[in-house]
């Protein structure tokens, strides 16, 4: 069975893209939901923004391919493992996430039902958040959920690269996330709206750590987030608020994601 898959990677439908610093303490649990997948043509992109731990041999020892390219953010580092990538669905995921054993299966599935989908989304269940910060996110995702569904252009496509798939033919349209913006991922769902036909999938789920809630406090967590309500409201993105918000996020940013 594992040779099989490792020779199905060799022409991977599903690519898995992850950016990493400093993340020895989740990389192993996310690596082994991703190769405990049921489906077996994916590979795993893991792009590493110099990590001081064991990131990067983490990664290879569960048949990852690994860049180093230290000082590289986030989103940079997303647009070259997209780049590097061989698959025709382009997984946007981090490395404090949870796949559940046949998420690759369901995603495959719904691309192929419905040819002109552009991208799919789904929630992102916290399993070790404070209990008010799991019903957040709980409703937070309804609430996406909800705006997927609307007609245009009430529609909305909130997205989260704590999973995010997109046709490759799609992203590289969309010419990259920015690199240059906190909020480059919640931007993205706004371009690929603009393409396409996008969906919120609730039975397409992922589980992820609620980490950043529990280090922050919640109220600082939902002050640094604030910026998302972009996402949903376009005209808020002229404010000069909102850019103050992801002014300050954005220097916090780097520092939280080494935490």
């Amino acid at each position: 069975m594992w040779s099989k898959r490792l020779q199905a990677r060799k022409n991977p439908n599903i690519s898995v893209i992850v950016p990493a610093l400093n993340e020895e303490k989740n990389m192993r649990m996310f690596l082994d939901s991703i190769n405990g997948q049921s489906s077996a043509s994916f590979e795993t992109l893991v792009v590493d923004g110099g990590s001081k731990d064991g990131t990067s041999k983490i990664a290879e020892a569960h048949s990852a391919k690994v860049v180093v390219l230290p000082g590289y953010g986030e989103f940079i580092s997303r647009n070259i493992g997209a780049k590097m990538a061989k698959g025709e669905l382009l997984v946007f995921t981090c490395a404090d996430i949870i796949f559940p054993n046949n998420i690759f299966e369901k995603i495959i599935e719904k691309f192929e039902r419905n040819p002109d989908l552009v991208a799919l989304s789904g929630p992102a269940h916290s399993f070790d958040a404070p209990l008010i910060g799991r019903i957040e996110y709980a409703l937070y995702d309804l609430f996406r959920f909800l705006l997927a569904k609307l007609p245009r252009p009430l529609k909305r496509f909130s997205t989260s690269t704590n999973f995010l798939v997109i046709r490759r033919n799609s992203f590289d349209k969309t010419g990259g996330f920015l690199t240059d913006d906190i909020n480059a991922d919640g931007l993205m769902g706004r371009r690929l709206l603009g393409m396409g036909e996008v969906a919120f999938f609730m039975d397409t789920n992922v589980y992820a750590s609620g980490r950043r809630m529990k280090n922050m406090g919640f109220f600082a967590f939902n002050k640094h987030y604030l910026y998302v309500l972009e996402n949903v409201f376009f005209f808020t993105s002229h404010f000069g608020l909102t850019k103050s918000i992801k002014l300050t996020s954005r220097m916090r940013h780097r520092k939280m994601h080494e935490t």
